[in-house]
């Protein structure tokens, strides 16, 4: 006989198979009780199921999320650190910062342009001035030197 347990990972991760997934009713049906095996998911080799799987933790709402985020937010995979960085922009300033020291520190343009846009989001510009200031004078890409620029200016 199945567990309950078993049960409601073989439905997380149906879900998580889809193409389409809506993410906030998924929070709302599995909740924190999802929240240990998503993290688990989050550490696969299986970039799509970790992306999804970082993205869907970032819609529940439990203390334990920042810190599954801040996780997230040195995966290997380019795609579950904007995830991180997405699920950020859903916690308070003082959460976020974890997964946000993480995120505005790293080198894939995709991330980083997640990071400053919850940066923004927040308003948490002045605690991230001394690294908007540092993107805005070298990093190479053009449109993250000035999303930088106007957050350090505003």
């Amino acid at each position: 006989m199945q567990s309950n347990n078993d049960k409601l990972n073989q439905e997380l991760i149906s879900f998580l198979r889809q193409d389409e997934l809506d993410y906030p009713a998924g929070a709302a049906k599995f909740g924190p009780a999802s929240l240990p095996i998503l993290q688990e998911l989050i550490k696969t080799d299986d970039e799509n199921l970790a992306t999804k799987a970082a993205y869907l933790a970032g819609f529940i709402n439990d203390k334990s999320v920042p810190n599954i985020l801040a996780e997230a937010a040195s995966n290997k995979f380019a795609t579950v650190r904007i995830a991180a960085g997405f699920g950020a922009k859903k916690l308070s300033p003082a959460s976020a910062n974890a997964v946000l020291q993480k995120i505005m520190n790293d080198n894939d343009s995709g991330v980083l342009k997640m990071g400053i846009s919850a940066v923004h989001d927040l308003k948490m510009a002045d605690q991230f001035k001394a690294r908007l200031k540092k993107i805005s004078a070298a990093h190479q890409d053009d449109i993250i030197r000035k999303s930088a620029s106007k957050l350090i200016n505003k």
